[in-house]
């Protein structure tokens, strides 16, 4: 006896149901898209085919990437720190004078407890004060280029530090040191985020923080301790600059603020808490400068820049919804 053919009603539902079954990978989607993003400026642009072009692409995605780690963490936790760039500043203006009175490895600490110090005061903003992330840390980075402008007037300070030079131009084996530096301090952060209960509380309270807290995740602690290793990598980001060119300016972290955010949601971390991975924002940082390289060297407008990125971030973002409704 024949079968009955399917109902449109039953077809339909079947064909959601295949789609409902897909399983998208953010990270691995976030390094599909730097393989098609590379090669297409890699065959574009004959200059972007030698080894020293492509090293220049990593050394500059690893400073990115160290701040968008300490930036991962914050957005895995539902929270979001907008005083990165403010803290880059500090790092830079502070550590050159620091670095200038008592030599490099006192002025280096110093400077990388000082930025410590401003992350975990943005915690307790908003574990004490209840204030929402974004209001407490705009806030505090105003502040911050406040007290920058009284401390020094705006005015660019030197400081010269052979291992922060090293650190920021020299290599290993061919391999920039930023690079070096990115890659441990993302296994650290892979350390802490899966093999230990600091790390699980982090993506608790990203799913859910009142659940997290009943559950005896030590809520408000842990969010003061992600705070400051915020801060701490964004510093760490303002002593790299500062290595560069021997100078640094309060401003001088500006360009890293978008994009410290951007390089995390392309790297598959939600926006939302509670799910992400460091691997993908280090995967993210790449895909950013090579895109805005390759853009640039189409002498592409800053407007029209903005206008693709803003598109591939959306584009992803719209994939990875896709990804937590289908799991």
């Amino acid at each position: 006896m024949a079968s009955e053919p399917l109902q449109p009603d039953r077809t339909l539902e079947l064909r959601r149901s295949r789609w409902r079954d897909i399983r998208i990978d953010p990270v691995l989607l976030t390094f599909v898209v730097l393989a098609v993003v590379w090669t297409l400026a890699l065959i574009d642009i004959e200059g972007y085919r030698t080894l020293n072009a492509n090293l220049r692409f990593i050394r500059f995605a690893s400073i990115l990437a160290i701040v968008g780690i300490g930036q991962t963490f914050v957005v895995l936790m539902g929270g979001i720190d907008l005083s990165v760039a403010a803290v880059i500043g500090l790092a830079g203006v502070v550590g050159g004078n620091l670095i200038s009175q008592h030599g490099q490895v006192a002025g280096i600490l110093m400077t990388l407890a000082i930025v410590f110090a401003v992350g975990m005061l943005n915690g307790l903003g908003v574990v004490l004060l209840r204030l929402p992330p974004l209001v407490m840390t705009l806030a505090a980075s105003a502040i911050i280029d406040g007290s920058l402008r009284v401390y020094n007037s705006g005015n660019p300070v030197s400081g010269k530090s052979p291992f922060l030079e090293r650190l920021a131009l020299g290599s290993t084996w061919k391999i920039p040191n930023t690079a070096i530096a990115a890659l441990v301090i993302a296994g650290l952060g892979m350390i802490l985020l899966h093999l230990t209960s600091y790390g699980r509380g982090v993506y608790a309270i990203g799913v859910n923080a009142r659940a997290s807290l009943l559950a005896g995740v030590p809520v408000d602690v842990t969010q003061v301790i992600t705070y400051g290793i915020c801060s701490f990598s964004a510093g760490i980001v303002g002593l790299i600059l500062l290595g560069q060119t021997g100078y640094s300016f309060q401003d001088m972290g500006t360009p890293y603020l978008l994009q410290s955010i951007a390089v995390v949601v392309i790297g598959g971390t939600s926006i939302l808490g509670g799910r992400g991975k460091l691997i993908g924002t280090l995967g993210g940082a790449m895909v950013m400068v090579v895109l805005v390289s390759w853009l640039t060297a189409l002498r592409t407008t800053d407007a029209e820049r903005q206008m693709i990125q803003g598109t591939l971030i959306l584009i992803l973002l719209i994939a990875y919804a896709f990804t937590d409704e289908t799991r």
